[in-house]
């Protein structure tokens, strides 16, 4: 049993289990009519929109948008570092921007 585990462990492309974070500071959280939230943070230096609080955006419901949201804008102001996690190939530096970026798996209080 265990070799036909590790067999199927081998044969699984190992890009599979590629994940990344970036733990970064917020400038801006944006709001659009839409609902989508924008965020400019240190990771990227630019937009990426993250969420929707409107509709649901790449598996992620407008109440757990909005939890981030609100979770983003008490780490903007007190001036503390956001975890952004992502499943995928990547890095916070070249991520895509405004609509393009990679939806997050969680977001989190780094400043802990």
């Amino acid at each position: 049993m265990l070799r036909k585990f590790l067999l199927i462990l081998l044969l699984v492309p190992m890009h599979a289990w590629a994940v990344y974070s970036c733990n970064v500071t917020v400038s801006n959280v944006l709001v659009y009519q839409d609902g989508s939230v924008n965020v400019f943070h240190s990771g990227r230096n630019d937009f990426t929109v993250i969420c929707n609080l409107a509709t649901e955006r790449n598996q992620v419901a407008p109440a757990t948008c909005a939890m981030w949201t609100g979770m983003l804008l008490a780490i903007k102001k007190k001036g503390g570092t956001a975890t952004f996690y992502f499943n995928g190939d990547g890095s916070c530096a070249t991520m895509g921007t405004y609509s393009s970026a990679p939806t997050p798996v969680y977001v989190g209080d780094g400043s802990w």
